[in-house]
């Protein structure tokens, strides 16, 4: 899986998963004040899944039909329980992440949502 952490996700997650050997790129290595729009291009682009913390990016997706490859919105909790809650996201919700679902992952529960992206729809 190849990731894109928002401005929003911190140092440790991109550390996290790039010691797992994910691809991880950052938008705060680019531009921290990339529109949501672009970085959801961005995103499509190089098949990316979306990591952040805010809704904004489901909003684009359902209500404006954006195409996607898939976003885990993480609870916006302190640094250590946001690593934790990213672990358990993929250690039980990969093959959904890999489906391009958009995952809303809190402390106590976990939302799957799917929604045909690009590849699907073609």
């Amino acid at each position: 899986m190849k990731f894109l952490l928002d401005v929003n996700a911190n140092a440790s997650l991109s550390d996290f998963l790039r010691d797992l050997g994910y691809d991880v790129a950052c938008v705060r290595d680019v531009d921290r004040s990339m529109s949501d729009g672009d970085i959801l291009d961005w995103a499509v682009r190089e098949q990316r899944i979306i990591i952040t913390t805010d809704s904004d990016f489901e909003q684009l997706i359902w209500l404006q039909d954006q195409r996607h490859c898939g976003v885990l919105r993480l609870e916006n909790l302190p640094r250590s329980k946001r690593l934790s809650l990213l672990q358990d996201v993929l250690a039980d919700y990969d093959q959904e992440l890999e489906a391009r679902s958009i995952v809303i992952a809190s402390e106590h529960k976990i939302r799957i949502r799917k929604k045909l992206s690009f590849k699907e729809e073609s």
